[in-house]
């Protein structure tokens, strides 16, 4: 795993310096192996380094044919799917409570959260690579 570890000495400031170790333990001590011997070195700070996944697209071709196969959705097809489903019950929640207003209301509100909360997971697993 990627830590960077911050550091400070009065010749050459705050730096930061990422090192790949174990732990934060072995990070910070590769750190002082490499810079202990600059006149007030001194450790700041260590924290992991989360790296964002790159999704590449998958290369189209195109054909004169049109086929389609159900097996070849996108990457997104799994959040979407949680959301849609979410919004659907929601939805359907929110309907029930119109049709039985006035003790419906809160139906209403549980539907709009439930609506509200599946667009939040779908969007939470599309940016994740779900």
């Amino acid at each position: 795993m990627k830590y960077k570890v911050a550091w400070n000495s009065p010749r050459q400031g705050i730096q930061s310096t990422i090192v790949d170790a174990l732990g934060p333990m072995q990070a910070q001590e590769q750190v002082e192996s490499l810079y202990a011997h600059i006149d007030g070195f001194r450790l700041i700070s260590t924290s992991p380094v989360f790296e964002k996944k790159e999704r590449s697209e998958p290369q189209q071709s195109y054909s004169s044919e049109s086929s389609y196969n159900s097996s070849s959705g996108s990457d997104d097809d799994f959040s979407t799917t949680i959301g849609g489903v979410a919004l659907a019950l929601g939805g359907f929640i929110i309907l029930f409570g119109l049709f039985t207003l006035p003790t419906g209301i809160g139906a209403m509100l549980l539907g709009g959260a439930i609506g509200w909360l599946g667009w939040k997971l779908a969007c939470w697993l599309s940016d994740r690579g779900w």
